[in-house]
């Protein structure tokens, strides 16, 4: 089974917390894992076993941006979103596996949970999320982390769907035009087929990560406290004695 990870970061988010993720992830799972880097402005980490992918995320992103420059939040989140249809393209693998850039990475995952948590047979593994807006339920997802089956017979489905959404605005039916909503509208859509995914969500969690079987493995950090670290603080916690990347 081959592997792939991949994140997105800009140098501001590098210089704050981004830095850490990156060494856990090439002290935790060696070298001879690599992590696909999207990092907007070319800039250079500085890490061994990095794979840059650069910026250039299509015309359709460029436009994107220009119809939504009036919300900052939109575009921020749709960074993410460009970034994760730019990989189901140009990422070559059997499975796709996303991880967070405020996250760190405290036990690797071997490829036999991967294979558990995300078999043949399953598009897509992710932490489905519900929220309830004026008596109206949302289903989206926590996108710190998810697993998509490349190989699956209906990815170019989800593909497509996931894509058409952000270069149509599609978003009438998303309570919040951010990356999570979509994949997790995406997901719905594809369910209601009867398409098989896997919701690694242990409960109604709306922080399920450390509260799921990958809590062992990732410390994701969610909005609030990770603006109370930074790279020193984080590497202080989590990488101290540990091999230098």
């Amino acid at each position: 089974m081959k592997i792939e990870y991949f994140t997105s970061m800009d140098r501001k988010y590098y210089d704050h917390c981004g830095k850490t993720m990156l060494e856990s992830f090439v002290t935790k799972f060696g070298k001879k894992k690599i992590i696909n880097l999207y990092n907007e402005d070319c800039f250079d980490a500085e890490i061994k076993n990095i794979n840059y992918m650069g910026w250039d995320l299509g015309i359709e992103y460029e436009q994107f941006i220009s119809r939504w420059k009036h919300n900052k939040k939109i575009t921020t989140f749709s960074k993410k979103g460009f970034s994760i249809i730019h990989a189901m393209n140009h990422i070559d693998c059997d499975r796709l596996i996303w991880l967070d850039a405020d996250s760190v990475v405290k036990l690797p995952l071997h490829w036999q949970l991967i294979n558990f948590m995300c078999p043949d047979d399953i598009l897509s593994s992710h932490f489905k999320v519900a929220h309830v807006e004026k008596g109206v339920r949302y289903e989206s997802c926590e996108t710190g982390f998810f697993i998509l089956n490349k190989n699956h017979p209906n990815f170019d489905e989800f593909k497509n769907t996931y894509t058409e959404i952000y270069h149509k605005d599609q978003n009438k039916n998303i309570r919040r035009f951010y990356d999570g909503e979509v994949y997790g509208e995406t997901v719905r859509r594809l369910e209601s087929k009867g398409i098989k995914m896997v919701n690694l969500n242990p409960g109604p969690h709306k922080t399920p990560i450390p509260r799921s079987l990958l809590g062992l493995y990732f410390q994701h950090f969610k909005a609030g406290l990770k603006d109370n670290l930074n790279n020193d603080i984080l590497e202080e916690r989590y990488l101290t004695d540990q091999d230098e990347v």
